[in-house]
């Protein structure tokens, strides 16, 4: 096995630690927002990072151009679709209610 392969390989395991960890923090939280938020960025991040091991490990070929083609699409698009169900959300007058509210609506 090449180091080139062992690189790769290491990569792709960062990326899916970083996707484990990312589902640990969302069930964790309790703020739809809150997991928005989460939820996008460690899925890009873990993604790019496993996109980015495997492109390692296949080397220059057709695989690799394809992966990056991939990887742009979802790129654009991961930012873009959670921006859209999170103001969706808002617009359907769904709100975070916050410690405070929960104390004045007891009284």
């Amino acid at each position: 096995m090449s180091v080139v392969a062992i690189a790769g390989q290491a990569i792709i395991l960062l990326g899916l630690l970083i996707t484990g960890f990312g589902v640990y923090t969302v069930l964790r939280l309790d703020s739809f927002y809150a997991r928005m938020v989460v939820t996008s960025k460690v899925e890009a991040m873990g993604f790019v990072t496993v996109v980015i091991g495997a492109m390692v490990v296949s080397g220059l070929s057709a695989a690799t151009l394809k992966l990056a083609t991939i990887l742009v699409f979802e790129l654009l698009t991961v930012s873009v679709s959670a921006h859209a169900i999170a103001r969706s959300a808002w617009v359907s007058g769904y709100r975070v209610r916050t410690v405070i509210e929960s104390e004045a609506s007891r009284d």
